[in-house]
């Protein structure tokens, strides 16, 4: 039975990249190789970052964006611009990350924008097939919510829910524990959304549509993300019309 949740909160997350880490995840691009020391092996995710990075300086990203970061379900959305229309966002998310490789390059990938808005998802990754720490996922965006906040006090964060999939479906009571908890705290933390995509994905019995993924199970088909585009755009649009509000000047009287 899909988990309901109450209030709607949202924070953009990412999938895949510790896989083999927590044990028995689908395959992802972004895993480190083998062979090489750990004192000379850069982080697994450093090209990704570094060509964000290379991006930036040819063609400096404007300001104030809302920023969408997290694990590969954000970096694989490549309809994200049309379907966000029209707000500019800015896609941050990379391949394979887990909730502590997001934080890890925060001032790299989240800093240098100040972005308005910052939808996350991530947490999907870190508990895979066979972790069962749904504590120390949730805990994951909560200490990213707070770095972001201690940034920038007056951001909007969204949460996307960690997603059911068919890959990691034996997995999906821990997910949907870590949900609850995130979602608690952001209804009790002033700008913080939890976006509630998993009861729309399940359906009405509980179930899973197999059209919602490409071939491996966990990855999203443009039906999937128009699921997400349909809970995601109307919260993160209404945050960003009050704060292009604030931002207009007031008629002199």
């Amino acid at each position: 039975m899909a988990l309901r949740f109450r209030g709607v909160c949202i924070l953009v997350l990412a999938v895949g990249a510790g896989a083999a880490l927590m044990g028995g995840n689908s395959a992802e691009p972004g895993a480190p190789e083998s062979g090489q020391s750990a004192a000379t092996q850069s982080p697994w995710y450093e090209n990704e970052i570094r060509a964000f990075e290379e991006a930036d300086r040819a063609s400096p990203p404007a300001r104030g964006q809302v920023l969408f970061t997290g694990s590969s379900s954000i970096r694989m959305w490549i309809s994200l611009a049309e379907d966000m229309k029209p707000m500019p966002v800015l896609n941050r998310g990379f391949g394979g990350s887990q909730t502590r490789d997001v934080i890890e390059v925060f001032d790299r990938i989240v800093l240098p924008y100040k972005p308005s808005a910052i939808v996350y998802y991530c947490g999907d990754n870190d508990l895979g097939t066979d972790n069962h720490d749904f504590a120390g996922a949730a805990k994951g965006f909560i200490d990213f919510d707070k770095k972001a906040r201690a940034v920038f006090p007056d951001v909007r964060v969204f949460y996307i829910a960690i997603k059911p999939s068919l890959a990691r479906w034996n997995n999906w009571p821990a997910m949907e524990r870590a949900n609850s908890i995130v979602n608690d705290y952001c209804n009790k933390t002033p700008g913080a959304t939890f976006l509630d995509i998993a009861t729309p994905m399940l359906g009405p019995e509980g179930k899973l549509d197999p059209t919602l993924f490409r071939e491996d199970g966990l990855h999203m088909t443009a039906k999937g993300y128009a699921i997400w585009t349909d809970v995601v755009r109307p919260a993160v649009m209404s945050a960003w019309e009050e704060i292009e509000a604030k931002k207009s000047p007031k008629p002199v009287k």
